[in-house]
């Protein structure tokens, strides 16, 4: 590990490489929010955005100029188109065993629950929007609290060209204006004495160091080891630099075109305030006094006639108080301002075309524009799969996967680091079935008839909260399966509960020997023997309950119901007087009449 020293000269190193992006920072800010003075650096009070304007007009009399924010339209647009790709971490078993199987599904089932409890989707989403104004954003994945947040690009201090080769060895975080009570339980300090300070963290994946720093104690570090190879931080650009860490975002790219455009528009301003409505000209000598004349909305000029002209006692005139290039320009900037950033100015305004009424034009037209951003889109799902090989990489080894109410096989993250090799991250939509319950009821069920996912997994994949909370009858029996074939491979048990549905239950066993078999057979060749020997069981059971349950000693299937109504009429004659010494045969069943012993039988009489 590193000594206080040299922490403190590697701190130095990674400030000093980043201090001259404060200054873009700053101005990007500004424009986007469209408040002068505002301040990146102030977190506990901030300033107030929208309380004061930028205003480029040089009157003082005028009011403050309309806002015409092209640059915040063309941002807002772009995040939402982005946000709208919802993506979700698939986790694949490639070679692997039973084991491999059950680990690989209990990752997916984790990061399912993580994704959607930490609203990965939004913090992905603004972590995108940060670098659209400033030209990168970040996603810390926090090892102590297991949160996934966005960290704000100018509070992380890092190497350039380690951004540029593709690998961070070393990141300084540093965190103003820190509320004291969010600081990790070790760090001891009076946190109603001292409320706020300056919260740092370092990492370093080759010294093996993870350092904590708290301005307001006396200990100023806390140095510590880090196992792990990753640096808990994923940068996503709006533009991928070409060297170094700095690129354009699209506050740079239209910065001059929106300064330009707020010129415009206190010209235009100032023009139709200070120019009248209109103009009163009175001649001399008409008679008319100027004064008797309302000047509130107007202006009075009085002139001599020349001679030989005639003309009305008083002539109004309203001309246009600026020239029409002015609006012109103006929209011809907007235009281009959109196109540059490549989205048009009818989804700024959530618009659709004059004549795509069909919801087929209206897609083609969305994925027409939407190509422009395939480099932004695919960023992000990368993301998305850099946050959860991250989260494997850098979270405590030795705690569960899943909370011990939640997981039905016990299995750490150790586990998980050791099956990477064996284990592939891609990407899938999360919004491939729809919320609706309906609607996903439907789509579930042509999948089951196409055979892609079993039709016992209908429920289990329906996911709906008031009978999903362990009172499902489907998603029990699925479960208990699942522990059955989970106990015969792991501890060589072939013992059947009597409760399990044994149709499921063959249905499971051949679906997870079709996986091992097609993942890896001779791996997995024990294990499937084991199976064959449980479906066996199964079978031997099944026929044994069937036999007992539904068969007479014809071998004709028997009725419940008149199996219910012969019990009865037995027990009824049994409690006859003098029953008990008599030899009642038992009434035969066939599919179309009952036949009655005659030996000494009650029913004959005899």
């Amino acid at each position: 590990m590193l000594t206080e020293e040299q922490l403190c000269d590697n701190v130095q190193e990674l400030k000093s490489l980043n201090g001259g992006r404060i200054a873009k920072y700053r101005r990007n800010y500004r424009k986007y929010s469209y408040t002068p003075y505002i301040s990146l650096e102030s977190i506990r009070s901030p300033n107030v955005v929208g309380y004061w304007q930028d205003d480029e007009s040089p009157e003082d009399d005028t009011s403050s100029t309309p806002q015409l924010n092209v640059i915040k339209s063309c941002v807002d647009t772009l995040t939402s188109k982005i946000a709208q790709s919802k993506v979700r971490p698939y986790f694949n078993c490639v070679n692997g065993t039973f084991k491999d199987i059950q680990i690989v599904n209990q990752v997916q089932q984790y990061f399912d629950q993580y994704f959607d409890e930490q609203n990965v989707n939004k913090t992905v989403s603004e972590a995108f929007r940060a670098a659209c104004i400033f030209d990168t954003g970040w996603v810390y994945a926090n090892p102590l609290t297991k949160q996934i947040m966005q960290a704000l690009p100018w509070q992380v201090f890092f190497r350039p060209s380690e951004m540029t080769y593709n690998k961070f060895t070393r990141i300084y975080y540093e965190q103003k204006d820190y509320p004291t009570v969010l600081l990790p339980d070790f760090i001891k300090i009076d946190k109603d004495e001292i409320p706020y300070c300056t919260f740092g963290t370092y990492y370093d994946t080759v010294n093996h160091t993870v350092a904590y720093y708290c301005d307001q104690l006396e200990q100023l570090r806390y140095i510590l080891n880090y196992e792990s190879d990753t640096i808990p931080f994923i940068p996503i650009h709006f533009n991928t630099p070409v060297a170094g860490a700095s690129s354009q975002s699209i506050v740079d790219m239209l910065y001059s075109l929106q300064t330009e455009i707020d010129i415009l528009m206190s010209k235009i301003k100032d023009a139709s305030q200070l120019n009248p409505a209109m103009t009163f000209f009175v001649p001399d000598g008409s008679g008319i006094k100027a004064s008797q004349l309302n000047n509130r909305i107007g202006n009075i000029v009085t002139y001599k006639a020349t001679p030989n002209m005639t003309a009305s006692p008083v002539t109004v005139s309203t001309p246009s108080f600026i020239d029409q290039q002015y609006i012109q320009l103006i929209d011809e900037l907007k235009q281009n301002a959109y196109d540059m950033v490549g989205i048009s100015q009818l989804s700024a305004q959530s618009r659709k075309p004059a004549g795509l009424n069909s919801g087929v034009s209206l897609q083609t037209m969305e994925d027409i524009e939407s190509d422009r951003f395939e480099t932004q889109l695919n960023q992000v799902i990368r993301c998305y799969v850099q946050i959860a090989k991250t989260c494997i990489r850098v979270f405590n080894p030795d705690e569960n996967v899943l909370p011990k109410e939640k997981d039905i096989i016990n299995i750490k993250w150790k586990e998980i680091v050791k099956e990477q090799d064996r284990m592939t991250i891609q990407f899938s939509g999360a919004d491939s079935l729809s919320k609706d319950p309906s609607t996903k009821l439907q789509q579930l069920q042509a999948l089951a008839q196409a055979g892609v996912i079993p039709s016992s997994h209908i429920a289990q994949f329906m996911e709906i909260p008031d009978i999903n909370r362990g009172y499902s009858m489907s998603n029990n029996a699925i479960n208990a399966v699942l522990s059955v074939i989970d106990d015969c491979i792991n501890n060589d048990s072939f013992e059947v509960p009597e409760y399990i549905p044994f149709t499921m239950l063959k249905e499971e066993i051949i679906n997870t020997q079709l996986s091992l078999r097609a993942s890896n057979y001779q791996r997995n060749k024990d294990d499937i023997e084991k199976l064959t020997k449980l479906y066996e069981i199964v079978e031997d059971k099944e026929k044994g309950y069937e036999q007992a349950a539904g068969v007479d000693e014809n071998g004709n299937p028997v009725n419940v119901l008149t199996q219910e109504a012969t019990t009865q009429q037995a027990g009824a004659q049994n409690a006859q007087p003098g029953a008990q010494n008599q030899n009642v045969a038992t009434p035969q069943i066939d599919n179309t009449a009952m036949k009655l012993g005659t030996e000494n039988s009650a029913w004959n009489g005899k």
